[in-house]
């Protein structure tokens, strides 16, 4: 039997009591890491390859892109209103009748005179035509006497000639020659005169019945102002007067709205409108409905609050009230990249981290966050399909020997 000295027994007993010692103090410092050796419990959540967004949810005005105010083009009493706030009505149709006494004796008197100018254009013209035929007869005959004249006159001449007559019989024959040709210039004259005439009666009295005619055209025209009609296809979103009351000229009797042409109006931030182009599905919710809406066009430019307006169509949305507010919910790209828990992420001297668990063993991994997302953040620097922990154990560190614990839940 080997037997120990005093001396070794002594540093034994010493050794032991420093290795005791030292046990005791890692024991009872709760701030140190645990040895690598140490195994810890983990869960894990595969990272995966993909795009992060959200919804938003802003406020918005219903307006019409096509909302008129029909005036009146004409005063008057009214008389009649044919419709009622909300009906809806057809292009042309007559929303209310003003009286129209007025213009309907106005459109009367004017067609009477059309009938007397009618009238006295026809009967200068047949004026004109009759005297024509007389006249022309007129210039006939005397062409008919003159010829007669010359004859005789040449007849009588050579009669004195030969004797056969006396000078007296010439100078008859003379006279007759002259009155002749009076009578055929006086002729000719009147035949002038009367064409002189017709020219100037005639062109006067055709003015006077194109004139006629278009005052008939203002009576009409007049008289079809004393009814207000709708100017395009839409709803009948007020009546502005009642039957009695007197409107005026260019005052509006009715508010129109084209039902098709709804818009709901909007303010976004500027990163958000970037994803608002021109044919973006969104929903419009008002009186616990939702509507399907279309955002038309680019949105515009930041006003001084630094939002954008947008601007969406509203499908079926024919009963909205324009001017009421709307709720519209829209999502947004926030970013791409790999998605994986926001628990999963961790500060770290000054960059954010990832822990990775593979072959048993986590390894710290730098990321970079593009987006963040209520749960989810969506980072650069780490492959899909990593087995990321999350949540991050406090006592976690690089190359730390871990247990995967059985997952809660995949990625979102």
């Amino acid at each position: 039997m080997r037997r120990t000295t005093p001396l070794l027994l002594a540093l034994t007993v010493m050794l032991g009591a420093c290795a005791g010692n030292r046990d005791a103090d890692v024991k009872n410092d709760l701030d140190a890491a645990p040895a690598k050796t140490t195994t810890l419990q983990v869960a894990t959540t595969p990272a995966r390859s993909g795009t992060l967004d959200t919804q938003r949810s802003v406020s918005g005005t219903i307006e019409a892109q096509r909302d008129s105010q029909v005036a009146a083009q004409a005063g008057g009493v009214v008389q009649r209103l044919l419709v009622q706030e909300g009906e809806l009505v057809a292009r042309g149709q007559v929303i209310a009748q003003l009286d129209d006494t007025t213009p309907r004796q106005a459109l009367q008197n004017a067609r009477l005179q059309v009938q007397q100018a009618e009238i006295s254009l026809a009967q200068t013209r047949r004026t004109t035509q009759n005297n024509a035929g007389s006249l022309n007869a007129a210039v006939a005959a005397a062409q008919a006497s003159l010829a007669q004249a010359q004859a005789g006159a040449q007849s009588a001449e050579n009669l004195y000639r030969l004797g056969g007559i006396s000078l007296s019989d010439v100078q008859a024959a003379r006279a007759q020659l002259a009155q002749a040709q009076s009578a055929l210039s006086q002729a000719r004259a009147n035949l002038s005169q009367n064409g002189q005439s017709a020219q100037g009666s005639v062109p006067l009295q055709e003015a006077q019945l194109a004139q006629a005619r278009v005052s008939v055209q203002q009576a009409e025209e007049n008289l079809a102002r004393t009814s207000v009609r709708a100017p395009f296809a839409g709803t009948v979103a007020a009546l502005n007067v009642e039957v009695g009351e007197f409107a005026q000229q260019g005052s509006a009797v009715a508010r129109l709205v084209d039902p098709g042409s709804l818009r709901v109006k909007f303010n976004v931030p500027a990163a958000d409108a970037a994803t608002l182009v021109d044919g973006t599905a969104l929903n419009v919710g008002y009186g616990g409905v939702n509507y399907v809406g279309t955002v038309t066009g680019a949105p515009g430019v930041a006003g001084t609050n630094r939002l954008v307006p947008v601007s969406a169509r509203v499908q079926g949305g024919a009963n909205l009230p324009v001017g009421a507010a709307a709720q519209v919910r829209y999502r947004v790209r926030l970013g791409q990249g790999i998605l994986i828990p926001s628990g999963a992420v961790q500060a770290d001297a000054g960059e954010n981290v990832v822990y990775t668990v593979s072959g048993g063993v986590a390894r710290r991994t730098p990321v970079s966050v593009v987006a963040e997302s209520g749960a989810l953040v969506a980072v650069r620097g780490l492959d899909a399909g990593a087995a990321v922990v999350s949540p991050i154990p406090a006592s976690l560190q690089d190359g730390a020997r871990v247990q995967t614990a059985p997952q809660t839940g995949a990625t979102p």
